[in-house]
Order: structure tokens, then sequence, then C-alpha cells
């Protein structure tokens, strides 16, 4: 079946934890998400094959709407293509289960060509163990003895122009050779070269006798010109080369699927690029996914996709990994109750140990949305110099915010998911807030591989969930200030008055859905969009319409008042 005939698909995103499955479907001429379910990832023991956990999920969406996906033949693990109203024309598979692939980064500078290649690897779940380029000072020896003693599973190679000076590179490629000729067949790394274009046969000549070598064009053809994606695309199917090989039973996954196994990161890539095209307010979407082991954040800045992996921050596998990184006293300040750093190490090294246990306590969900903000605000600081956003503690004018991960899209409340982004994020202005709990940015991203109408129709189909509009002005005003006047007038009539003060947070208790006319004025000095004034209709969502006056950076209660001041926003962001 081509790829214009494929009317159904069905989407599977295999994390460490869970493994979601949503259908999309052509429904009166429309591409929309049908339906989506969530199964135990199948990838450790005692199962070791993630099919095991997919089946799981497909049966779980058979019930779900009459409609059988899993075959009965033994090789074919869904029914494909479509028949008779029953299977799907297409099957893709993404995924951020495992561990990070090990790469060692090999170029010729540190400021051009390693800075490229650390961009290329920034999609990808991968952990760097080490580079090598013409500035290291090691003896050939030594930088042996870096390659082997990573243990690399695949080696990046980058640098030079296209038609530029190539011996420097090829003695650099020669050191990697002399490394893998150390190695026995089965403990190879893949090789993937997107370096000087005319180095591309002797490389090949060089490499590709030892090991699989996968070669891109240029990350740089000119010093003043980078390419990252086509080296992207050589990494993605690498990495599906990787996973294919690696316990869990990828290779069967990928068997099945029309793109094999790709990083979930690169759908949001691609997802991400799309919705920079889009008209806009601000500087782009951004999209944020806090996982069991990885955390995600991909932003549109000036119509560029720019994106950033953390391998080791999690709220699950890698929770220790993150105490670490944000350290104790940030967590605790988000905490209304009494709890020592050290029983603090013991919760994280307890949930690590059993990564799938769901917070028995409100206080134990407490601890872990402390932890979802820390790590949020921690990877929207460093990728931001990183973007060239410079620094600051206030979020640039990104449009929409999407928030993906189960510890950010499925809190007790709808409101406390918009405060857990409002507290670690810090947006100001006017600011729209959605919830991705299908992942489906990520799922919409690599079907735009097979067919990109599916991406352009089914991102409006109800699949994301929208919170709301939020209001946030920068600025400080003291507590028990008022801060902002707001006037609500309703479809049937009725207004609500309300003045927001300082240190407060308002859910406006508007049915999602809703328009209503609003008049929001704001008092000593304080501004959104440089106007005092507004008045403007906007739609409710899922936590109605909110007003944050708790400051921008935001002002966090002293330690005695911590408690009362927390638990008063909760009551104002739950009704």
């Amino acid at each position: 079946m081509s790829f214009e005939q494929i009317n159904s698909v069905l989407v599977a995103d295999i994390g460490n934890v869970h493994t979601r499955l949503l259908l999309i479907d052509l429904v009166e001429g429309q591409y929309r998400l049908i339906a989506s379910t969530r199964a135990r990832t199948t990838a450790e023991p005692p199962f070791g094959s993630v099919s095991m956990g997919l089946e799981h999920a497909a049966r779980q969406l058979s019930d779900l709407i009459g409609r059988e996906l899993v075959s009965r033949e033994h090789e074919q693990l869904f029914v494909m293509p479509e028949q008779d109203g029953q299977g799907a024309d297409a099957f893709l598979a993404t995924t951020s289960a495992g561990r990070p692939m090990k790469v060692f980064l090999v170029g010729l500078t540190p400021e051009l060509s390693l800075a490229s290649g650390r961009r290329v690897l920034a999609g990808s779940y991968v952990q760097i163990t080490d580079t090598l380029s013409l500035d290291d000072l090691r003896s050939e020896e030594e930088k042996i003895n870096a390659i082997l003693s990573g243990e690399p599973d695949l080696i990046l190679i980058v640098g030079g122009t296209d038609d530029g000076a190539s011996e420097t590179l090829l003695g650099l490629v020669k050191i990697v050779q002399s490394a893998l000729s150390l190695l026995t067949r089965g403990t190879m790394p893949i090789i993937v070269y997107a370096g000087n274009q005319a180095l591309k046969k002797p490389i090949n000549d060089i490499l590709s006798p030892i090991t699989e070598l996968y070669t891109a064009k240029n990350v740089r053809p000119s010093v003043h010109n980078e390419q990252l994606f086509p080296a992207q695309i050589e990494l993605a199917l690498a990495y599906d080369d990787y996973r294919s090989k690696s316990p869990g039973g990828f290779a069967e996954a990928g068997r099945h699927s029309q793109i094999g196994v790709v990083p979930t990161t690169q759908g949001y890539i691609s997802m991400i690029r799309y919705m920079s095209e889009l008209p806009h307010r601000g500087i782009g979407p951004l999209c944020i996914d806090v996982g069991s082991a990885n955390s995600v954040i991909v932003a549109g800045v000036r119509k560029e996709p720019r994106y950033s992996i953390r391998t080791d921050l999690g709220v699950g596998h890698n929770m220790v990994s993150a105490l670490q990184a944000i350290g104790t006293d940030n967590v605790l300040r988000w905490l209304p109750f009494d709890i020592s750093a050290e029983d603090l190490w013991d919760y994280a090294y307890n949930k690590q140990l059993r990564p799938a246990t769901v917070p028995g306590t409100a206080e134990e969900l407490m601890i872990e949305q402390a932890v979802a903000r820390e790590i949020v605000r921690l990877i929207v600081s460093e990728a931001r110099l990183s973007w060239g956003l410079g620094k600051g503690e206030l979020l640039p004018n990104f449009q929409p915010i999407i928030a993906a991960g189960a510890i950010l899209t499925e809190a007790q409340h709808p409101g406390i998911s918009a405060m857990l982004l409002l507290d670690a994020l810090q947006p100001t202005g006017m600011n729209e807030l959605l919830l991705d709990p299908h992942n489906l940015i990520s799922a919409l991203g690599v079907a735009a591989y097979i067919k990109p109408l599916i991406t352009v129709q089914a991102l409006d189909t109800g699949g994301l969930i929208n919170l709301g509009p939020t209001f946030s002005p920068p600025g400080k005003v003291r507590p028990g200030q008022d801060a902002m006047y707001v006037q609500i007038r309703q479809p049937n009539g009725q207004v609500i008055n309300r003045t927001v003060r300082g240190g407060e947070i308002w859910m406006a208790p508007i049915l999602p859905g809703v328009t209503v006319q609003l008049v929001l004025k704001l008092k000593h000095g304080l501004m959104i969009n440089g106007k005092q004034k507004l008045k403007l209709n906007v739609t409710a969502g899922a936590a109605g319409i909110i007003f944050d006056a708790r400051g921008r950076p935001l002002v966090m209660p002293r330690p005695k008042d911590r408690a009362a001041r927390f638990m008063k926003w909760q009551l104002a962001m739950t009704g």
C-alpha cells in the first residue's frame, strides 16, 4: 500500500513505564484522533518484549472502539491493512524507553564541528561518553583508550567544510579505525558520518568493512552554514538499528512499523517544526515532556525548532539523579509540609527502585510534582542559553505552551496541572496552556513522515486538552495589595466581579468552551502587552480562566507561611 492510500494509522509510544497506543482515522473526509489507550511497558524482565505491552494496549483499544486490531496470524502483530472496518492501514512506533545510546563524538574543532555535533545529538536519547578533536592534547594511545573505555554504541564524526582541508579529519578517522580494530565484531559501535562530503568515499573505504556506516550531508557545508536535519535523519535510522539489537523486543516492534522505531523526540521536533510555520502569537510553540527517566523540551524559535533532552532527569527511573541535579532545597520550597532532606532522598531511592509505583498519599504526589517543577525550571534555564535567548528568570513569549508526561497531564485537577506549569515556567502576559495526555504531538510528528495531511488535519480535532487562557503580569505587588480587577460577562448575562490581590492566584469558574467578555484592569503599574486595561473575548478551558498575581519572577512565601499559602493556592485552583 502506498502512503497516499493510507486512511488509518496506529501510533505507539513506548515509554519506560507506559506504552501508549492511539488510532487516527479518516472520518467524514478529515483525519481525527479516534481513541487512545495505555498499558504497562513490558521491555524489562520478566517479560522482556515490548510487543506484550503493545498487544495489551491494542486489545484495550479494540474493546474501547469495537474494532479488531490484533492479528490472529503469528507473523503479524496488528491487522494490516484495514479490512472491512477492522485493523489499520499503518503502524508507527516511537520510544523513549531503555538506557540512553552512548555516543563518542569526533570533530575538528570544539567551537564549530563539535558544537554542531552536539546539536545533532540533542534530539535523541544519548549520553556523550567523550569527544575527540584537533585540540585534544592526549597521546594517540590515550585517545584510543578514551574511545574504548566509554563502550560507545555509536560514533558520530563531523567536521570540515565541503571541499575544504581533508587530511586533518582523516587523521582523526584513522584513530577511530585503530580503536575499532581492537574490538570484536559483536561489540562494534555504529558510525554516522556527517562531515566534509569530499571524504565520503575514503571514509567509506576505511570504516564500512569494519562496522555499520551511515552517511549524511555535512552538518557545516561552510563555516557560516549549519544544516542539522540530514544528520538527524541518519541518526534516527541508526537509533532504530541500535534499539533493534537491544534487549526488550524492539526489533519486532520495528519490523511492524513503517518507519522502524524512532526516538519520541523526533516526533516532537517534526511537529514543532510544522507548528512554528502556523500563524501564532509570541516567538513560537513550546512543548515540555517530563517522564520517568528522561525530560525533553522542544520549542519553535523564530520558526526553527530548538530542543534539549536530559536523559538523567525524571520522576521515576532517574529521580535520584534529578534530585542531585536540582538540589533538595529547591524541592523542599514547594512542599507545604515538613520533611527532612534525608527523608526526601529516601523517597527518591525508593521511587527509583520501583518507578511504576503510583504515589500512595497526597504528600508523595506533592513531592513528585515538586521535583517535576524543578526539572522543568532547570532544563528551560539551560536551554535558553544554548538557543540564544539569553539569561533571565522570565520565560520568553512562547505560544502555545504544551505539556506532556503523566506527572504534568494527570494531576488531581486540571487547575493543578495549570499551576504546575505556571510555577515551573513562569510565563508572563496572556498565555495558552495545553495538555497532551495521549502523546498526540509526537504521534502527529512521526505521522508526517508517511502522510503530512494526517498531521495538518488531526491537530485541531480535540486530542489536546486546553486548560484555558492565563493572565500573569510581570512585576511584583505586595501581598494583599490589589493587583487585578476582573469583570467577566457570561453569555447568560451573569457578571462575575473579582479583585485578585498580590500573592494570589484565581481560577474563574467558567465551563470549558464557554466564550465570555473579559475586562481586566491592572493596578500599581502592572501591565500586560504594554496595557493596564484589557477588554477582549476569551474562551475558558478545562481550568476555566486563570489570573496569576503572585509576581514575576514568582515570589515564594516565607517558610513559616508556606503551608497556609500553598493550601490557599491549591484551593483556588481546584474550585
